[in-house]
């Protein structure tokens, strides 16, 4: 009986030891949505406060708005009708909108080369026309 013992002890033994559960994997989503949610809680945050920002104008932002209310350029421009074609057009754009090419800067550099203001001012002489 010994070795019936001896043998019914074995398969005990293997067997509670093929028995013990494993330990389970932990899952990898509670960390990814953890991650996600950190990330959406800052960039809540970095929205909300860039919001606010943009609704309290700078003082530069105030002052540029202020000096641009009034025409830079006092002279008027030239009369439409002392050109033919495409530059009687532009010298009547150029009466109809005063305060957008007041705004706009000339790139023929004339504010350098005719003390020129700005756009605008090319349209109180001729050269414009030129």
């Amino acid at each position: 009986m010994d070795k019936k013992n001896k043998q019914n002890s074995k398969k005990h033994a293997t067997k509670s030891v093929q028995t013990t559960p494993k330990p389970k994997k932990r899952s990898k989503y509670p960390l990814i949505a953890l991650a996600v949610g950190v990330a959406l809680l800052i960039s809540g945050v970095y929205f909300f406060y860039q919001k606010g920002k943009s609704q309290n104008p700078s003082l530069e932002n105030a002052k540029l708005k202020k000096e641009n209310v009034d025409l830079r350029e006092k002279r008027s421009t030239l009369s439409p009708q002392s050109f033919t074609g495409k530059i009687r057009r532009a010298y009547e754009v150029a009466r109809s909108i005063p305060k957008v090419l007041d705004r706009l800067y000339c790139y023929c550099r004339c504010r350098e080369n005719h003390g020129h203001k700005n756009l605008l001012s090319c349209y109180v002489d001729t050269h414009a026309y030129t």
